[in-house]
């Protein structure tokens, strides 16, 4: 299993990331490389813009290598992640390692397109964020 480190986290040191990553893979049954790096809005714009055609910066991108169904990277902008806990009354780090299961999901094949794949993906959010102690009310 591998958690790749791009930019470090303000919010998180690498063990701590590590963690989120492995129950991820315990939860999945299987591991994967993941590319992970720390972004500005700025440049999380830019990927959005280039990625997904949307004109704002968002939380987490996640992007699948094409050698591989799995591996893949993940940009996170801890600006963003910030505001949105403290708007919503949740701690930053809760917030990140959210982030990290959410985007590493993306590449594990979960999505949220429609109703039955969003609620397949919060479930599976919820049951590796209550196993990191990670209690966020949707």
């Amino acid at each position: 299993m591998s958690l790749r480190v791009i930019k470090p986290s303000q919010l998180a040191d690498k063990k701590v990331l590590q963690i989120v990553a492995e129950e991820v893979f315990k939860y999945l049954g299987y591991d994967f490389e993941v590319n992970l790096n720390f972004v500005s809005n700025k440049k999380m714009k830019e990927l959005n813009k280039i990625f997904l055609d949307k004109e704002k910066a968002t939380n987490v991108l996640s992007f699948n290598h094409e050698a591989s169904e799995k591996d893949g990277d993940i940009a996170i902008s801890e600006e963003i992640v910030i505001t949105e806990a403290k708007k919503l009354g949740y701690l930053p780090l809760d917030f990140l390692k959210l982030y990290l299961v959410h985007g590493m999901l993306h590449l594990a094949g979960f999505d949220h397109q429609n109703v039955s794949e969003r609620v397949r993906m919060e479930k599976a959010e919820e049951k590796i964020l209550n196993n990191l102690n990670v209690n966020i009310e949707r």
